[in-house]
């Protein structure tokens, strides 16, 4: 099975979709599902004649949002000699039939990263910030690690912070920790971008917000986006949709609602902007990757920024990232790249400073790892193939990402105890699981793991245990399963069954899933738990604990809470 994204350990409220503008929105917002999908294309600059790739990536990306189950994207497209051009397409509003406008904004989370980071080398370029210096010296009351860890080892993900983390975590010392030696490797993380944030204030003594607005925004022309996401802005905005139910394993094409646009200011990902705001931003990058800074910071700067880099494989094998833009490649050639999800909101961007195109998209909806990255790359496809001459690449697969492409060693039929049972079988284009009279939809979530929509079984992953050739056993929940009659159930462990449970904020978006299975416990859709001599739980190959777990507030033997890397996660009965 081909090893993909894997979901967010916790169902992050960033991290998740839904449904199609043409299919089965409906259900969840009825109405909308025979009405043509609106698309507006408008050259913005005049240039080289691009129509017909034009032509070919609206097309696409009107076909990934139907496939994927979205209700709208922006699109916007540049090249080194001036051109730009944007694309709207799909809905703005379901329920009013608002078309997506060039003018909508769209939140560009974690592309907001590079942003914030040029800010930071803006001020590092004009000296009244030391890029090397522990961020202890620029910080105070944040409760830090006892190891330094440098401004720029934020700026590449060096710190050894987990992925998501409060600032004041609930840990049993109250403080922040390093998974590893700062700057010994790289683990994204969003909390080292906040205190990037809190540095950018710290210097200039004025909220980062409107630091990054004047010394990065508002040079690159994008005078209509904003660093803050406030509800005082809620009708500029595209609406946001959201699964109607996120207690379950994603599924591509499941009903959507729209969700509450979150308020924030956090350098991580608070950047909200139009497709039209976003061509000043393409054009910057083009120009960073060919080693030109201005107008925000010298040229040598800029050189040194893309070239301090590090292995990140968050963004793929051999990809490296530097300061807010990851090191990619497109049919082998480089390019910078990022993407975004947020609460209501995934985006992507590609560029390739060689051939001088770029593009950006975003999507006003989410479902698990889905971000519009194949809309981005395809573009670049296409913008070479013009600039070369050559003939327009065919379109990828929008699903190929949830597509069980070696179906063989998991197919025929599964007994497991209480009498449940399904069938897997191979059908044109996938897989299918039958069982109690019915089939449900099967795609690929992780190595050696399927999600369903089938209703007997869509609450957990298929989790399957492969020999050689041929899966040989699978988890469903705590449940075993094997291929031949209803096996005898492994016995958990007295010392984790207390411990297995949902625990979740409230948020149906915010919740894990642990699982005793046997002598182990599970995080659902990570894999094994194990506990570690510091007190902690972490992934089993996380042997330092990037991601932490602590189980505290105990109540009639079991615990009541759940600290997720900090968060507190009470118990769900």
């Amino acid at each position: 099975m081909t090893n993909i994204e894997r979901e967010s350990m916790i169902s992050s409220r960033r991290e998740a979709l839904g449904l199609g503008v043409a299919g089965m929105m409906a259900s969840a917002l009825p109405g909308i599902a025979r009405a043509a999908t609106p698309a507006t294309l408008v050259i913005k600059s005049k240039g080289r004649d691009y129509a017909a790739a034009l032509d070919k990536l609206r097309d696409y990306a009107a076909a990934e949002l139907a496939a994927v189950g979205q209700p709208g994207m922006t699109i916007g497209i540049v090249d080194a000699d001036g051109f730009a051009a944007t694309i709207a397409l799909g809905w703005a509003d379901v329920e009013n039939k608002v078309p997506v406008r060039a003018d909508h904004l769209f939140e560009i989370g974690s592309i907001s990263k590079s942003i914030s980071a040029l800010c930071i080398h803006a001020l590092a370029d004009e000296g009244r910030l030391d890029l090397n210096l522990p961020i202890s010296h620029y910080l105070d009351g944040v409760p830090l690690p006892d190891a330094p860890i440098t401004t720029q080892q934020l700026l590449n993900h060096a710190a050894g912070f987990a992925h998501d983390a409060p600032l004041f975590p609930v840990s049993p010392d109250g403080r922040l920790w390093n998974g590893f030696a700062p700057g010994s490797h790289a683990s994204y993380s969003n909390i080292g971008y906040l205190l990037l944030g809190l540095i950018i204030t710290r210097i200039t003594g004025r909220p980062h917000p409107e630091v990054i607005r004047e010394r990065v925004l508002v040079p690159l022309g994008m005078t209509d986006a904003t660093a803050h996401l406030l509800a005082a802005d809620r009708k500029r905005y595209a609406t946001g949709y959201v699964p109607m139910i996120e207690d379950r394993p994603v599924m591509t094409q499941s009903p959507m609602v729209s969700g509450l646009l979150a308020e924030g200011d956090f350098a991580s990902g608070a950047v909200a902007a139009s497709s039209d705001a976003m061509l000043g931003y393409l054009r910057y990058v083009l120009a960073l990757g060919r080693g030109t800074g201005a107008p925000i910071m010298s040229d040598a700067h800029a050189k040194a920024l893309l070239a301090n880099d590090m292995e990140l494989d968050e963004f793929g094998p051999g990809a490296r990232y530097a300061s807010g833009f990851a090191k990619v490649k497109i049919d082998g050639k480089p390019v910078l790249h990022h993407t975004g999800g947020m609460e209501l909101f995934t985006s992507s961007f590609h560029v390739d400073p060689v051939a001088g195109v770029g593009c950006f998209a975003s999507v006003n909806g989410r479902v698990g790892p889905y971000r519009p990255r194949k809309t981005t790359a395809y573009a670049i496809e296409l913008l070479r193939a013009v600039r070369d001459g050559k003939p327009l690449p065919a379109a990828p697969d929008p699903l190929a990402y949830r597509k069980v492409d070696k179906p063989a060693p998991l197919l025929g039929r599964w007994f497991g105890p209480e009498g449940r049972s399904f069938e897997l079988k191979a059908v044109p284009g996938g897989v299918r699981l039958v069982a109690g009279g019915s089939e449900g939809r099967v795609e690929l979530s992780g190595e050696n793991e399927l999600a369903t929509d089938h209703p007997l079984f869509d609450r957990h992953l298929l989790t399957f245990e492969v020999k050689g050739d041929r899966a040989t056993g699978l988890w469903w929940g705590e449940q075993w399963f094997a291929r031949t009659s209803a096996p005898e159930q492994p016995a958990a462990d007295p010392a984790l069954k207390p411990l297995a449970g949902v625990y979740t904020t409230g948020n149906t978006a915010e919740r894990v899933t642990l699982l005793a299975r046997g002598k182990a416990l599970h995080l659902e859709g990570v894999g094994e738990l194990v506990r570690r001599p510091g007190g902690f739980w972490s992934p089993k190959k996380d042997v330092g604990g990037v991601t932490r777990l602590w189980f505290d507030k105990v109540v009639n033997g079991a615990p009541y809470q759940v600290s997720f890397c900090g968060m507190p996660l009470p118990r769900l009965s």
